[in-house]
């Protein structure tokens, strides 16, 4: 997210601050979260359609997932965590499948 951000100009800075990782913990662990909802529930199998039904309000996420490996793509970001997740939301891999491939990539200096 910092390569991609970085690259279209935004300050490294901002992304170590509240409105970069603070803003990702908050979407990644608090209950209210629309996105993490309807993560856990893709996790435990539940279908995109059910799952978006389920949260009851737009879930950002789905709709930008594309557009962000877009970019990453046009700029050449590497960025396999979205282009995973896009993954699963186009219904080309399981959830997972998405989560063995990644944490079986050879680690690499970040």
């Amino acid at each position: 997210m910092t390569r991609l951000g970085v690259c279209l100009g935004a300050r490294l800075e901002t992304f170590m601050g509240l409105a970069g990782i603070g803003d990702l913990v908050l979407t990644c662990t608090d209950n209210q979260s629309r996105n993490r909802r309807f993560g856990i529930q893709i996790g435990q199998g539940i279908g995109l359609d059910v799952a978006e039904r389920h949260i009851g309000q737009v879930v950002e996420g789905i709709h930008t997932a594309a557009q962000i490996c877009a970019l990453a793509t046009k700029y050449k970001v590497e960025m396999p965590i979205c282009e995973a997740v896009n993954a699963v939301l186009l219904r080309k891999i399981n959830a997972n499948d998405a989560v063995e491939q990644l944490m079986s990539r050879p680690p690499k200096e970040e």
